[in-house]
């Protein structure tokens, strides 16, 4: 809802969250999220959730656009100062100069093959056809963690000017900076460019600012009229423990000269100071460059004693400084101190005076008594002359309740509107926070336009999609998996396969691994030699060297045999598919519980490595389950994958084609929970297309607690209408151990069935779920079949 509050000369206006009360709307950028176009428009740039959202000022109100989703930096709702600053570092708003608006925002792919992140700046524009994406920027090089902050500026001629920074070594903690880069971005020159302005720290970690951990605003980023690039950074800064940083340099670099140098603008004053801890800098009338910053002093400790909000501005002399203020504007607190200057953002107004917006902030108590709510309110800073005049524009007077994060001050023709990111907090009765919520303030918004604005630009050209079939058969190679599989789990006796007929008589039966072993095996079904029966194939538990198996369906005779992971004893996750569009299925593997998140592909012509990457963060060491099939229906089968116990059910879809082509581990959609993030016992995964749109769905189920089948569409899921469910049912009620899926023809009428098998033993029966009990309205009619009777172990179906 929308309240509005007046005061005698501003209009302010609060926008509220009450269906997410803990808020799940944010500014989308450290600053620029609220701007003026060069034609007048007014936009915002946020995140509501995961959706990267688009408003403009129209008839009093604002309009509103979605622009893309992303799970990389954002959260489903914003409750604490680190969810909010995660994600607000990493999105931008930018209008170029035809007045088009833009939204670039960071993301992040794994390479398992290096070891690294690669770095992935997302591009959506408004056309004629509304908000779409205009590329994937990729720079051609990975680092160890991944990107965490991101600016952008418009240049002349419609360019755009991008910096970013990625972290090499993380930061430790006491004397750690950790290391990391400052990139720099253009096309400017037609096509992306790419160079490094200099290295930096860790510039993803958080320092204690006001008695509270806080991001800083590291980075700032300004153009000139010659197209020339101006930035602001801090090169490193010491920590000395639990209150964090005691220096901080204030660095300033161009390429002006036509390559990238630095130089000093301030350094600490003494040994317990930062000066780079939060900067704007602005281009003024002649190519002026001047700088905005907030300079802490410190105790020995760390924690910080005082601020002041400083202006420097370069001459052919070097930089000269000047202080703005130091005092707080009206706070009465308790016995915490007083700051001011709080992330500056510096602008020059249509007569070319400096103007700088800033926040105040005021602790309650010390920040060593933990106590460390704090007021905030945006306040506005014009140098007249000589003189800096200050006004408060947004004003706050409970010092303990509320903050102010994020002010931005945009401004069109003598019309300047202001805009913040209000933090009201609940404390306890030591006055500790114990909730923050969060809602968007703008002060002295116009009417807008009388109509939502239309943009110019022509629509973005998709490539052409590949024609294919409607009903797509279960296996991307030459035949259709009929019939089904059952694979015994690690128990006391011997591990084997059967393979059955459509008709329910066993085709085959499999000892894959030898009479002695009894360590269970996982299988999947696609046809790999050509001949027109799916094939078996079987990947081995724990306790033996890792081994993949591949079995003749027509004749069962062993006719591949691989170690996928040379040294590794861990059980193994094994699927099928048609990865490289060859017309042979591919085989993917992912590593069990205690391992890394590591997944291979070989390809079923020879079955060497198509693609190596960890599915997830390397430091999680609950192993991946796969899946795979088309969800996108371009002809190459997609990789799913869904974490090993230990985490949430973290659903992942890594494009096919971009692993086929060798351009590494993409992501086709923003990953998501396929049930509640408590749920932590693993998820188990099947790809089929169930209801015969000719698109791969998603089948899975929990590897703990009820059994409950969700069936997600692969053609909502990638055409950007989200995670919508086909089927969402609790399969059988009376056990908790979970539930194991495969999709497979399993009675030969062409259509696909879904077979389902708890996580406990059940004396060797499985479920059979046909396409025609499937869909409407759920599952009915579960058919039990006895594969094992007296079977002491859980079943794999395949």
């Amino acid at each position: 809802m929308l309240r509005r509050a007046y005061s005698p000369a501003l209009q302010v206006e609060l926008m509220e969250d009450r269906l997410n009360p803990a808020g799940s709307v944010i500014p989308a950028g450290e600053f620029n999220w609220t701007q003026y176009s060069p034609t007048g428009e007014l936009g915002q740039l946020l995140w509501n959730g995961g959706n990267l959202v688009y408003q403009s000022r129209v008839a009093g109100t604002w309009s509103a656009q979605t622009v893309a989703a992303s799970g990389s930096f954002t959260a489903a709702e914003y409750n604490s100062p680190e969810a909010v600053e995660r994600a607000s570092q990493t999105a931008q708003l930018v209008f170029t100069t035809d007045g088009t608006p833009h939204a670039f925002f960071l993301e992040k792919s794994w390479n398992g093959a290096v070891g690294k992140y690669q770095t992935q700046i997302q591009h959506y524009a408004r056309t004629s056809a509304g908000w779409q994406k205009i590329e994937t920027i990729t720079p051609n090089w990975q680092s160890q963690w991944g990107p965490n902050n991101l600016v952008a500026e418009a240049g002349a001629n419609n360019s755009i000017h991008l910096i970013f920074t990625e972290t090499n070594a993380a930061a430790t903690g006491v004397g750690n900076f950790g290391t990391g880069t400052l990139m720099y971005a253009t096309n400017a020159g037609g096509s992306w460019g790419f160079a490094k302005i200099a290295d930096t720290a860790d510039l993803s970690q958080d320092v204690w600012f006001t008695g509270g951990r806080w991001t800083p605003r590291f980075l700032s980023l300004a153009v000139d009229s010659t197209n020339h690039a101006h930035v602001t950074y801090t090169p490193q800064f010491y920590i000395a423990g639990a209150f964090s940083t005691v220096n901080s340099t204030l660095m300033y670099a161009t390429n002006r000269s036509g390559t990238w140098a630095s130089q000093t603008v301030m350094a600490p004053q003494d040994s317990t100071a930062d000066a780079g801890l939060g900067a704007s800098v602005a281009v003024g009338p002649g190519d002026k460059i001047a700088i905005a910053s907030y300079y802490v002093d410190r105790y020995a400790t760390g924690s910080p004693q005082s601020s002041k909000l400083m202006y420097h501005t370069l001459t052919a002399n070097g930089w000269t400084h000047a202080t703005v203020t130091s005092t707080p504007d009206g706070y009465v607190a308790g016995d915490g101190a007083r700051f001011t200057g709080f992330a500056p953002q510096l602008y020059f107004d249509a007569a070319g005076r400096a103007n700088i917006v800033f926040s105040d902030e005021a602790g309650e108590h010390l920040p060593v008594s933990y106590a460390n709510e704090f007021a905030g309110q945006i306040r506005l800073a014009t140098l007249n002359g000589s003189t800096w005049s200050l006004s408060t524009v947004f004003r706050q007077t409970d010092p303990i309740h509320n903050q102010l994060f994020f002010p931005v001050a945009a401004t069109y023709k003598g019309q300047t509107t202001f805009a913040g990111l209000q933090a009201t907090s609940t404390v306890d009765g030591n006055k500790n926070p114990i909730r923050t919520d969060f809602a968007v303030v703008n002060v002295n918004t116009p009417y807008g336009s009388a109509a939502p604005p239309v943009s110019n630009v022509p629509p973005v050209v998709s490539p052409p999609v590949v024609s294919l079939p409607v009903a797509q058969p279960v296996s991307s190679g030459t035949a259709a998996v009929t019939g089904w599989a059952v694979a015994t789990n690690a128990g006391t006796t011997t591990t084997q396969v059967l393979v059955y007929r459509p008709d329910g008589s066993v085709a085959m039966t499999v000892k894959p691994f030898g009479d002695g072993y009894r360590g269970g095996v996982r299988i999947a079904r696609a046809d790999i030699n050509g001949d027109g029966v799916a094939d078996l194939i079987t990947a081995s538990g724990a306790g033996i060297g890792a081994r993949v198996r591949v079995w003749d369906g027509a004749t069962a005779a062993m006719i591949a045999d691989f170690d996928p992971f040379p040294g590794y004893q861990g059980g193994l996750w094994v699927t099928a598919g048609d990865l490289n569009a060859d017309g042979v299925p591919d085989i993917a593997i992912g590593t069990d519980l205690g391992n890394v998140p590591h997944v291979k592909v070989f390809s079923g012509r020879g079955f060497g490595e198509l693609a190596s990457f960890y599915a997830y963060a390397p430091g999680f060491l609950g192993g991946v389950r796969v899946a795979m099939g088309d969800l996108n229906r371009d002809g190459y089968a997609d990789l799913v994958t869904g974490a090993g116990y230990g985490a949430g059910p973290h659903v992942a879809v890594f494009d096919g084609r971009s692993l086929a082509l060798g351009q590494g581990p993409r992501k086709l959609v923003n990953d998501f929970y396929m049930y509640s993030p408590t749920m932590t016992a693993g998820l188990n995964l099947t790809v089929g297309d169930v209801d015969g749109d000719g698109f791969a769905d998603i089948i899975a189920g929990p590897g703990g607690g009820p059994a409950h089948l969700r069936i997600i569409s692969g053609q909502a899921l990638t055409s950007g209408q989200g995670e919508i469910d086909l089927v969402s049912t609790i399969a059988w009620t009376g056990d908790t151990s979970g539930l194991r899926v495969t999709a497979v023809d399993a009675d030969g009428d062409g259509r696909l069935d879904v077979m389902l098998t708890p996580g406990n033993s059940t004396n060797g029966r499985i479920g059979l779920v046909t396409s025609a009990n499937l869909l409407p309205p759920n599952p009915t009619g579960v058919q039990w079949i006895d594969t094992f009777p007296g079977l002491t172990t859980s079943v794999f179906v395949g």
